[in-house]
């Protein structure tokens, strides 16, 4: 059987519990935000037990890979990566030919071959939080493009 299955969903609220309880700075909600063009949700087959999550958005104009989180006990698996893949290859399909992040994770990213790029030179895709429960400090996040 297979180790996750992705689908596409409407359904916010589980992902907006997994990216609230990983730092993202996102309410836990029903309702997605309106940039959000798309979610996909990465789930244990045999149990239904949410893995991780992803979104593609639009901010400030330009796509962005918006939100992207894996459970806690499953962080370091490569399902982060995976989850990525999925927002580029739908990205491509569209016919982006870049995709922004406000990376909180910037290593993550750097090892992924994204490029961080000067605030002044990068649209305002932005997402600023002041101190978030998992890491109880400012969060002074990178802005970063990845060409497609």
């Amino acid at each position: 059987m297979a180790e996750y299955i992705i689908t596409e969903t409407e359904d916010f609220y589980p992902l907006s519990v997994l990216f609230h309880e990983n730092g993202v700075g996102i309410s836990i909600t029903d309702r997605a935000p309106e940039k959000i063009v798309k979610m996909w949700r990465m789930d244990d087959p045999q149990t239904d037990t949410l893995l991780a999550a992803s979104t593609l958005e639009v901010r400030d104009g330009v796509y962005t890979l918006g939100d992207i989180a894996v459970r806690g006990d499953l962080q370091g698996k490569g399902y982060g990566k995976v989850m990525q893949d999925v927002v580029f290859d739908e990205a491509r399909r569209l016919g982006v030919k870049e995709l922004w992040v406000c990376a909180k994770e910037p290593t993550f990213y750097e090892h992924l071959g994204w490029e961080i790029v000067p605030w002044d030179e990068a649209p305002n895709v932005a997402v600023n939080c002041t101190a978030c429960g998992k890491r109880g400090t400012l969060c002074m996040p990178e802005i970063m493009r990845k060409m497609l």
